[in-house]
Formats: C-alpha cells, structure tokens, sequence
C-alpha cells in the first residue's frame, strides 16, 4: 500500500473520529448540561467562556478538514491543494461554530432578579405598610415580568392598608423599597 493510498485513509480517520466526537458532545450537552467553556484558549468573553478554539470549535475543524480532505483525494487533488482546502474549510466551520455559539449566548439572560427595575412601578399593598419608615409593611409588584413581593417602607403619616395602589419610589438595600400612595 502507497502513500496515494493512505491519503484517504488518514483523512477518513480524522473525519469519522471528529464526527464521533461532535455526536458525543451533543449528547453531552442535551442530557448531561456540558459547558461549552471547557478546554477553551484564548477567551473572546471572559464573562461567557466563549472562545474560538473551543472543544467544538476545534472539533468543527477536524471535521471539515477531514471530509474535505477525504473528497479532494477521491477527486484526484495533489496533496498541497487538499492541504488547503481543507484547512480553509475546517476554519471556515470553526468560525461559524464560535460565531454561532456566540448568538446564543446573546439571547440568554441571567433570570437574576433586579430590584431596581421596580422603580417607578405601581404595586399593591399586600402587609400593612406602617407610617414613618417603620418596617413590616408589604408590596406585590412587577418587576421584570415577574410579580414579586417585597418588603416595602413609607414615608408617609398613616399607615397604608392591605389593597392600597402605591408607587415605588426608591430601592433600599438590596430588596426593600420606598413606596408612596397613588391619590
């Protein structure tokens, strides 16, 4: 067997071994959660771990360079054009992995909950509010989609009953807010 003969070979092994691990890491990631950041070189996003040499990125690589390398000798190519084309080929696919991974990441948001985005709201009294920023009082309000019930104070000379409209006017802390009746 000559070298002309194991071209092909070598470039199947480097397909089918890339395509078989691509097949295992997307079962990985839809039953097990993988993190794509694993392994990853040369961060685009520290905050995301995103990077174009990720696992699948370097995996999308080997998988194009493979099947072109495999189709380009079975074409009859030299080796240096096969070279070339496959290498442009896997890294044309690396891009679009990274490029891909990196519009998902986009759409995600981190669901964390942000107080401050109740400023301005109108809410319900849901616990007595008492007057003169005394604690214990309650407010349902939405924030972020979401209705929450959060502690809530006032400034006000009479408490404020369960059912009042009010309007949040300031966050405390981390989860207490300002409230002042709605006339």
């Amino acid at each position: 067997m000559g070298f002309a003969e194991l071209r092909p070979a070598g470039f199947y092994g480097i397909a089918i071994i890339s395509l078989a691990s691509l097949v295992i890491q997307i079962v990985l990631s839809l039953f097990m959660g993988m993190d794509d950041g694993l392994g990853d070189i040369g961060h685009a996003d520290h905050s995301s771990g995103l990077s174009i040499f990720s696992i699948r990125g370097v995996t999308a690589f080997f998988l194009g360079f493979g099947w072109t390398g495999v189709i380009c000798t079975k074409a009859g190519m030299g080796l240096p054009l096969t070279l070339v084309l496959a290498v442009v080929v896997g890294g044309v696919l690396m891009l679009a992995i990274f490029l891909l991974m990196l519009c998902f990441l986009r759409m995600q948001s981190s669901g964390t909950l942000n107080y401050d985005n109740a400023v301005g709201q109108t809410g319900t009294v849901y616990v007595t509010i008492p007057p003169g920023r005394k604690s214990g009082g309650q407010v349902e309000t939405m924030i972020q989609g979401r209705l929450v019930t959060a502690e809530a104070l006032q400034t006000g000379d009479d408490a404020l009953a369960p059912g009042t409209k009010v309007r949040v006017i300031e966050k405390i802390g981390s989860s207490t807010l300002i409230v002042e009746a709605l006339n």
